[in-house]
């Protein structure tokens, strides 16, 4: 029997989000709670009005709580970004740098762009995105001033007809975010997400260009069952076994967790559902009942 809620490319250990544009199987794993699908339709109405990325960039702000999607989000809007030009078979090639697992907590905001700047720098050299060792050079001696690095960076990009799609660490800053209104060009489209209430609140006094954001919440009671039930689908779609469970079940769960904390994420539904159908395999139940939940957690206070 199989674990539904191990991620095809991930591990019980990985921890790290959906991401489509890396593992195609990824995009069919997305299910519609906490206001995400309502959040990627936004960006996709966005995209399509428009999507011509040889006039001007685009800069993309998600907020939400920690642990709400907002990286794996993050990914679906670079993967449809890519799939989209593809499909109007447009000439433009698309890179995907993902920064978002760079940590830069208690960064001031000129150090963490001066980062930023370099990270592009290094991925683009890795990837041999220029023909010429002198645009490397050159970019790299303007990485110390992001306003001076990416125009110049973006007439590069025109003259290659590639457009990059930069993943940024999550941000607390909003002064940072503004920035990068600022920085955005032509060929180049910056991803940022945030969990703070101050950035989240930007609109009141938007970045320089025009800003596209997008927002995730917690989870609702309903969107338990609807994520449990989704990933006890798919097993069941490839005709293969696994351990089951009710939705009486996952909405007292859902219920426990919601009084107990005044809320439950993605993240915390997923880690947990993916650890108790693990032990259930390991002992050859066939059945998860809310007792396994209860115990889960019993376990986990007493290892913290």
């Amino acid at each position: 029997m199989l674990n539904p809620f191990t991620l095809p490319d991930r591990s019980r250990a990985d921890g790290r989000p959906l991401c489509p544009w890396e593992t195609a199987e990824h995009a069919e794993l997305y299910v519609p709670v906490d206001h995400s699908q309502q959040a990627f339709a936004a960006y996709r109405d966005a995209l399509r009005a428009d999507c011509d990325f040889t006039k001007s960039g685009k800069l993309v702000l998600i907020t939400g709580p920690q642990g709400s999607g907002k990286t794996s989000l993050v990914h679906r809007c670079a993967w449809e970004t890519r799939e989209y030009l593809a499909s109007l078979q447009s000439p433009l090639k698309v890179e995907i740098l993902d920064l978002t697992s760079d940590g830069l907590v208690g960064s001031d905001t000129q150090a963490r762009a001066r980062h930023v700047c370099r990270r592009v720098h290094d991925e683009l050299h890795l990837r041999q995105t220029f023909q010429t060792d002198r645009h490397y050079e050159e970019i790299e001696k303007r990485s110390e001033e992001p306003a001076q690095f990416y125009p110049y960076l973006s007439r590069l990009l025109l003259a290659e007809q590639l457009l990059i799609l930069v993943l940024l660490p999550s941000s607390e800053l909003v002064e940072e975010v503004r920035n990068y209104g600022g920085y955005t060009q032509r060929m180049l489209g910056f991803f940022c997400e945030s969990s703070y209430e101050s950035v989240a609140g930007i609109e009141t006094n938007p970045a320089a260009k025009p800003l596209i954001h997008l927002t995730l919440d917690v989870l609702l009671e309903s969107d338990g069952w609807d994520f449990v039930s989704a990933r006890l689908a798919r097993i069941a779609s490839q005709n293969s076994g696994c351990p089951t469970t009710d939705e009486t079940t996952i909405r007292q769960f859902m219920q426990a967790r919601i009084r107990g904390r005044g809320q439950t994420t993605i993240r915390e539904l997923q880690m947990t559902c993916e650890s108790v159908f693990e032990a259930a395999l390991s002992s050859q139940s066939d059945r998860i009942n809310y007792s396994d939940f209860t115990q889960y957690y019993a376990e986990k206070a007493l290892l913290s």
